[in-house]
This record gives C-alpha cells, structure tokens and sequence, in this order.
C-alpha cells in the first residue's frame, strides 16, 4: 500500500480514538449539571429566608378576617367592647369627692336632702362616669386599631415574601430549563462522538 494512503488511515485511526474517548469519558454535560445544582442551592437559602414571613403572612388571613368581619355591624362592635368597661378606681374616687363635696355644700346652705341638690350629684356622678367610659372605650379603639395595623401588615408581609418566591421560582424554571437543554446537548455530543469515533475506526 502506498505511504500516503497508510499514513492516511493512521490518521483516521488516531482520530477516531480521539472521538471515541473524548465522548467515553467526556463531560460536555458536567458544567451545565453543576450550575444547576448551584441555582438549586442558592433557590433553597432565598427560599428559606422568605419563608418566616410567608407563614406568618398565610397565618394571619384568617385572623385578619375575623377582624373585619367582628366590625362589620358598627353598633354591635361597640356594644361587644363596652361589654367589658368596668368603671376605673380614678373615676370612683372622683365621684366620691364630687358627693362629698355636695353634701358639704348643701349642709352649709341648709339644702341637704333637696331634690335640686340630689340632683346635681347624679348628674355630676353621670358626667364623670360618661367621661371615664369615653376614655376607656379611646383607649380600646386605640388597642384595637394597633391589633388591626398589625394583622395587615403580617398579610402585606406575606403577600410580598409570596410575591419574591414566585418569581424566584419562575428565574429557577428557567434556568433550569436552560441547564437541562444544555445539559441534554451536551451529553448527545459525547454519545455522537463515541458513535463517530467508532465509524472512524472500522472505516
């Protein structure tokens, strides 16, 4: 056989032993497998880091709408509240001076007893009790209001904590789609070349 045709095949040979074991022990796929389990990783510590305030966002929605569903009728939301005034020791004390006080006023004038004077303290008892009651009722409308703001914040949190996982998910989708489409090329270019290499070798 002449040399040239000899060196020929040499170099046929040679070549498809190249092919064939750079697709043997090839790993065209290894980069794109090893990005993905690096966006898998780093999906996970986002994930695990919004995950506080989603549950406690998830957790909140019923006690929110126990919340607004206890002021839907007005009348019988504060007539729930004031079920539990109980008159303050400050207001006992002051009604107590307020009587002592008219009783002294109207001993002095020879009025004790009068119906006008009688009167004056209950009115004067009704004022302070009136006052305390609107006091205390502020207070608790002011308590609840808090409650209320912070039950809506604990959902807002949630929405948002919801919203950024969402979308972590869906740039994940992708690159993982990404990486397996590569991932998946790169491992038919190895088993190409094996199969060439092959054909190279018995032609």
């Amino acid at each position: 056989m002449p040399p040239e045709f000899l060196a020929q095949m040499g170099q046929s040979a040679q070549g498809g032993l190249t092919d064939f074991f750079g697709g043997l022990f090839g790993n065209t796929a290894g980069p794109y497998k090893d990005a993905m389990k690096q966006f898998e990783k780093y999906y996970g510590q986002a994930n695990q880091m919004q995950s506080p305030f989603y549950q406690a966002g998830v957790g909140a929605i019923p006690q929110y709408q126990n919340y607004l569903g206890g002021m839907k009728n007005p009348s019988q939301f504060i007539n729930n509240l004031m079920g539990g005034y109980q008159e303050s020791p400050w207001a006992k004390f002051q009604q107590d001076q307020a009587t002592r006080a008219a009783q002294n006023q109207g001993s002095a004038m020879g009025l004790t007893g009068s119906t006008p004077l009688t009167q004056y303290a209950q009115q004067n008892a009704r004022d302070i009790s009136s006052q305390d009651m609107g006091s205390w009722l502020q207070n608790v409308l002011g308590v609840n209001k808090q409650y209320g703001e912070g039950l809506n914040n604990l959902v807002s949190g949630g929405q948002g904590a919801a919203n950024n996982m969402s979308n972590m998910l869906a740039q994940l989708a992708q690159l993982m789609g990404q990486g397996a489409y590569g991932a998946g090329a790169g491992q038919n270019q190895d088993r190409n070349n094996i199969i060439g290499g092959i054909i190279k070798l018995l032609t």
